[in-house]
């Protein structure tokens, strides 16, 4: 994973509900806007990953996969200083989606 920049830092995270998007603004104007369904299948945790893969970026492909759920209740929560805890709507919330990570996902690269 290629490491951002320290100076870098998250402005604002909107979850689109309509759009079914999750969207973050960076301090360096850098936009990345995941599909929610992409998302959560890259969820970080080993019990999506497996303990081998969950340090590993996903495949991009999988943010340009079809959308199997409609994602209605996706809440957001600061995890420390590192990312961010994301609770879908099926009550998963054990991955924690470090800025560096996020950053590295954006489906822009």
């Amino acid at each position: 994973m290629s490491s951002m920049p320290d100076t870098v830092t998250c402005l604002r995270v909107i979850v689109d509900r309509e759009r079914q998007t999750f969207d973050i603004q960076w301090s360096d104007n850098h936009a990345c806007s995941f599909p929610l369904d992409g998302l959560r299948r890259a969820c970080p945790c080993a019990g999506c990953q497996g303990h081998e893969k969950m340090h590993e970026l996903p495949d991009p492909e999988i943010f340009h996969l079809p959308a199997l759920v409609r994602w209605e209740n996706v809440k957001v929560e600061v995890a420390g200083s590192v990312g961010l805890r994301l609770t879908w709507d099926d009550g998963h919330n054990s991955g924690i989606f470090t800025w560096e990570r996020l950053r590295a996902m954006c489906p822009c690269r």
